[in-house]
């Protein structure tokens, strides 16, 4: 038969047991709620990590993006200056060829002969040809002639008594207008021995007017090249 004293031990004894158990259950539930903080830590330092990559990777990109987008705005805006400039030189071209309406500051100049004279137009249509030349010289940006358009392929042809301007047979009086600097004009015109001198001295009567705004219509004709065919750019290197 156990004594007293021997349960009291026996019972202290499995008190201590179960108290280390429970110290040990306690620390292992620490230890492994530690492991688990730890790994879970460690796991989205990971994913940090991998997500700070792709956002560096995201960035260069968009850099690069950007200095496409800077090359590309520098290219479109060299190719739209080169449309301009072509454009400009398309109506630059159109206005010398006769096919807009056009005006500014110029000259009238009306040409008529002197009472009692006997001016042929057709045998003296050259002094015409010369007056033309005379304004072109002058530095004149449109020319009209009895309201036909002046351009590089107008013909002034002598028919009988009167010429022909693009196909248009003319008579006395003539008007021609001119646009360009007046003051140019006058002196191409009006110097001693010029055209005009020359006109007046076999009969013809000139009168010029200088004016802020000249009208001069466009070329109503078409020109078609029949032999010239245009060389591409290429052909040349």
């Amino acid at each position: 038969m156990k004594k007293p004293w021997d349960k009291a031990i026996l019972f202290a004894i499995s008190l201590a047991l179960g108290l280390i158990l429970m110290m040990q259950f306690e620390t292992k539930q620490n230890v492994l709620g530690n492991n688990t903080t730890d790994e879970k830590t460690v796991e989205l330092n990971n994913e940090l990590t991998k997500l700070t990559i792709i956002k560096n990777e995201l960035s260069e990109e968009i850099e690069k993006l950007k200095e496409e987008a800077k090359i590309n705005e520098a290219v479109s805006m060299d190719r739209e200056s080169e449309i301009n400039r072509l454009q400009e030189e398309i109506d630059k071209q159109k206005i010398l060829s006769g096919y807009y309406d056009v005006k500014g500051p110029g000259v009238i100049i009306k040409i008529n002969s002197e009472p009692n004279s006997f001016v042929n137009l057709a045998s003296s249509h050259q002094y015409i040809l010369a007056l033309i030349s005379y304004l072109n010289n002058a530095g004149v940006e449109a020319i009209s002639i009895n309201g036909q358009r002046y351009t590089n392929y107008t013909e002034i042809i002598p028919v009988l008594d009167h010429i022909n301007v693009n196909g248009v047979a003319m008579v006395l009086p003539l008007e021609i207008k001119a646009i360009g600097y007046h003051k140019t004009i006058e002196a191409s015109l009006n110097f001693v021995g010029g055209i005009v001198s020359q006109m007046s001295q076999v009969g013809y009567t000139i009168e010029t007017e200088y004016v802020d705004e000249v009208l001069i219509n466009r070329y109503d004709g078409e020109k078609e090249f029949k032999y010239v065919v245009p060389i591409p750019p290429e052909e040349f290197e």
